[in-house]
């Protein structure tokens, strides 16, 4: 059962607690007061901490389904585009201005898709910190689920810390509901940023359990295998691989496998296989429960948007007949672009996803792929590459074999055993990119390594600055200059 089914049942009763609790989050900054939070009736019952928290889900909800730039600053959007492996596409090559700053990397301060990636974050955060600080008054007669509630509650707000941390470096640090008068916060360091998400993810691992040994319908949620799937991910972005490892440990032993077939994993029965460790779920209907992603990637001629297309160059780091180009990427004939585009997230007759029927075209059924199994198996073996090859031989050989499927030995072949050093450091460097193609990881994968100078100064990449975006020029006048802006 879709998370999203649950989501419809409380939305009503959620958005009234959002509307009477709390001072808008665009507003974060703002000095002026619209309204003493009224929070006396509600948080008194496990039934409310429960709408509580379906209202920090709905964010996710907001950023990858209902929120148009909010979508647009997806990773799977945004963070593909100007890289080695996508251009922008759209109609034209000037089709959607904000996009096409990020194409040419000439992102200004006023550029609406940083704002809102940036709003809509808050927001999330604002809802979970709303949870953290109540929940813990209710009376459960089940005290596990009112753990788990909170567990939940820490793992939204690292994840959306994290969406701010890659994207704007370090950012205010706000624990709590703030009063009138404590809106203006400054910038924290990246590093303590980090650390604040670690000690997050730290709670969720400790009293969230695994959807293995749940119901059907804790599926939806976040469970273990999420966040320690998060923490092996944050852990990476920080060069901390002896972490990585000792995080990867724990999540193997939960028991998740490869899905065989790669071909089903962004298909309709591939939802929540196997090897999915976190997925947002979203549904096709008259309320728009849908992802807008989809249609921003579809061709044009297909009722999208048209927008992140693969360069040459992504195409040819496929082995031959490996399976996954033709899984990841289809040929769509356009006026302008590459005219390939991406399959993980497209509509009939590309997938089974349907083109939706609803009056908002952007309501897909799609889920939307955060943290996958083979993700891991591959953190995983760069973490622990220089230290023990022969295991991180056996690891990316788990993600080639499943690769191939049902094919002959000789289609992208297992890694041999006396690979070491730094060719087997660009093996695992060529199966993120193959395996993980339009999922949103190729930047930062860049950036962390060190690489991107090299690979993305020919489309305009300058080092010491790209790295993150620039803060929301509404934000720093906002904060009457407490907020620093990055290099821009």
């Amino acid at each position: 059962m879709k998370l999203y089914n649950n989501i419809k049942t409380y939305i009503k009763y959620s958005l009234l607690v959002v509307i009477i609790t709390m001072v808008s989050c665009s507003d974060n900054l703002d000095s002026k007061s619209f309204g003493e939070p009224v929070l006396e009736d509600f948080y008194t019952n496990p039934v409310q901490a429960e709408q509580a928290l379906i209202a920090t889900y709905s964010s996710l909800r907001e950023l990858y389904g209902t929120n148009f730039w909010a979508v647009m600053g997806t990773d799977m959007v945004f963070g593909e585009i100007g890289t080695d492996d996508f251009i922008k596409g759209g109609r034209t090559a000037e089709n959607n201005a904000p996009l096409f700053e990020r194409d040419k990397w000439a992102i200004s301060t006023t550029n609406p898709i940083m704002a809102e990636l940036w709003k809509v974050s808050y927001k999330g955060i604002l809802y979970a910190n709303l949870v953290i600080e109540n929940v813990p008054n209710i009376t459960f007669d089940d005290t596990e689920r009112k753990k788990e509630i909170l567990a939940e509650a820490h793992f939204l707000r690292a994840f959306y810390y994290l969406n701010l941390v890659k994207s704007f470096g370090g950012v205010p640090i706000i624990d709590r509901p703030l009063g009138i008068g404590e809106y203006n916060v400054p910038r924290a360091t990246k590093e303590a940023s980090y650390t604040f998400i670690e000690d997050d993810l730290k709670i969720a691992i400790a009293d969230l359990p695994s959807r293995l040994s749940q119901g059907s319908d804790y599926t939806g949620r976040a469970d273990k295998g999420a966040a320690l799937g998060m923490m092996m991910r944050v852990s990476l972005y920080q060069n901390k691989m002896s972490q990585v490892e000792t995080y990867g440990n724990q999540l193997f032993a939960l028991g998740f496998e490869l899905t065989p077939d790669y071909s089903t994993i962004f298909e309709p029965e591939g939802e929540w296989n196997s090897g999915s460790l976190f997925e947002i779920s979203f549904l096709s209907d008259a309320t728009a429960s849908g992802s807008g992603i989809p249609q921003r990637v579809s061709p044009n001629s297909n009722k999208g948007g048209g927008f992140v297309q693969a360069r040459d160059g992504l195409r040819n780091e496929y082995e031959a007949n490996d399976p996954r180009l033709d899984a990841t990427l289809y040929f769509s004939d356009a006026t302008y672009g590459t005219d390939w585009y991406v399959r993980k997230y497209a509509w009939a007759p590309y997938t089974k996803y349907e083109i939706p029927t609803t009056s908002r075209s952007k309501n897909s059924s799609n889920n939307v792929r955060i943290i996958r199994l083979a993700d891991a198996y591959l953190m995983y073996a760069e973490a622990i590459y220089s230290t023990n090859p022969a295991e991180a031989i056996k690891y990316v050989n788990k993600v080639r074999t499943r690769a191939r499927g049902t094919a002959l030995p000789t289609v992208v072949p297992d890694l041999l055993g006396t690979l070491s050093g730094q060719p087997l450091l660009d093996a695992i460097y060529h199966e993120r990119r193959v395996e993980l193609a339009g999922e949103g990881f190729r930047f930062h994968d860049l950036v962390r390594t060190g690489r991107a100078e090299a690979l993305l100064s020919p489309y305009g990449f300058v080092e010491g600055k790209h790295e993150v975006m620039p803060i929301p020029l509404d934000q720093v006048t906002l904060s009457e200059g407490v907020l620093e802006q990055n290099n821009y």
